[in-house]
């Protein structure tokens, strides 16, 4: 429809042949990549050399632009690029590293911005998501204005849309139509679930006894880790111990299940230490739920408070509490957030609208 023949390249760690597939009517192809324990640096390895094998196979077929976004594979893919291998291809880089507007960063973040940055300096183009990313890294990084452009992430706006019913999702975790606040997300410290957590307890006296609290999502601190953290753990029994059957943690959910629970909910929040391009707002936002975020990383630039949302201040669970009140105690409140939230997403965040803004972007150094 674009004009855009795009493949999108995968790792394929469970055979050594190239795998070709779609996912509706996508192209998508995986190629062989070693299997690694899964620890940190075995993490970083795995992620270098399946760059290393995305370089063998653009190689081998022939690519007009390489469009990368994940760090240790691109600045793989860099560095083969900077001996003299893939000279012929555009190379565009999107960065979703949501630390980069932070200040203090731990000695790992630090070499991970080493090497993003190396990345985004040695790139034809680099995309940010949003105003706060581009501001940090025109700042931090020194990328160039010439090659640094904003296009947000875009949402499926006919997949997630207000209105849905699915009584059997809402009856299996126990839930009636706008009674619940919702959470999406890794249940891990950067999450904020314990501000969440504290604002709900603070409030909850003043709320009905079936108006409950719903955390939707994996009990790791990454993705593709099975294993429940000492962070979700304790949450799980402050909840239990503080709140009871008021909050109810579904772990990992379908998207189908999903976004029925985001068309139901009175509200999202997200309460986020850190944030690049949250696609959870957006998500709600198209399902014609309002959201309420921290200050933290790109939020601000979703949310516009007070007319498509609420923002707290990032970390301040007492803030928190008085939005809750605020939107609880205030229906035709909710309602009008509501609908401009789902307006704001149809104008800004349709993935027909992103995908022009990329495809004019490949356009320019094609």
């Amino acid at each position: 429809m674009l004009g855009v023949d795009a493949v999108a390249i995968d790792a394929n760690y469970d055979s050594d042949k190239v795998v070709y597939g779609d996912v509706n009517g996508a192209q998508i192809v995986k190629i062989p990549t070693p299997k690694l324990q899964i620890r940190f640096k075995e993490r970083i390895i795995q992620e270098f050399l399946f760059g290393r094998a995305v370089v063998k196979h653009i190689d081998k077929e022939g690519f007009d632009i390489i469009h990368a976004s994940t760090a240790w594979a691109s600045f793989s893919i860099t560095l083969y690029r900077g001996i003299g291998r893939l000279r012929s291809q555009g190379f565009i880089y999107t960065s979703h590293n949501p630390l980069w507007p932070e200040d203090k960063v731990h000695m790992g973040e630090k070499i991970v911005r080493l090497v993003e940055g190396y990345t985004m300096r040695s790139s034809d183009i680099v995309i940010a998501l949003n105003k706060t990313m581009y501001r940090a890294l025109a700042e931090k990084v020194g990328v160039s204005p010439g090659k640094l452009v904003i296009v947000p992430n875009g949402v499926d706006i006919d997949f997630f849309r207000p209105g849905l019913k699915d009584e059997l999702v809402l009856s299996k975790y126990g839930l009636k139509e706008q009674n619940y606040i919702l959470f999406v997300g890794r249940v891990s410290p950067e999450k904020g679930v314990h501000v969440l957590l504290r604002a709900f307890k603070h409030i909850s006296n003043e709320l009905s006894k079936s108006f409950k609290l719903v955390i939707v999502g994996p009990f790791s601190g990454a993705f593709n880790v099975a294993q429940v953290s000492s962070y979700a753990e304790a949450m799980m029994k402050y909840a239990k111990e503080k709140l009871g059957e008021r909050v109810f943690f579904t772990g990992a959910i379908d998207k189908s299940s999903l976004r029925i629970l985001y068309s139901n909910a009175y509200c999202l929040v997200l309460p986020s230490l850190t944030e690049a391009f949250p696609m959870v707002l957006l998500e709600a936002m198209a399902s014609g739920t309002p959201p309420i975020g921290s200050t933290a990383g790109g939020i601000p630039d979703i949310i516009i408070n007070g007319a498509n949302g609420l923002l707290f201040r990032k970390g301040d669970w007492k803030d928190l509490a008085n939005k809750l009140q605020m939107l609880i105690q205030d229906k035709s409140f909710r309602d009008k957030l509501a609908h401009n939230a789902r307006k704001f997403t149809e104008k800004n965040f349709s993935w027909n609208i992103v995908a022009e803004k990329i495809r004019e972007i490949y356009n320019s150094i094609v």
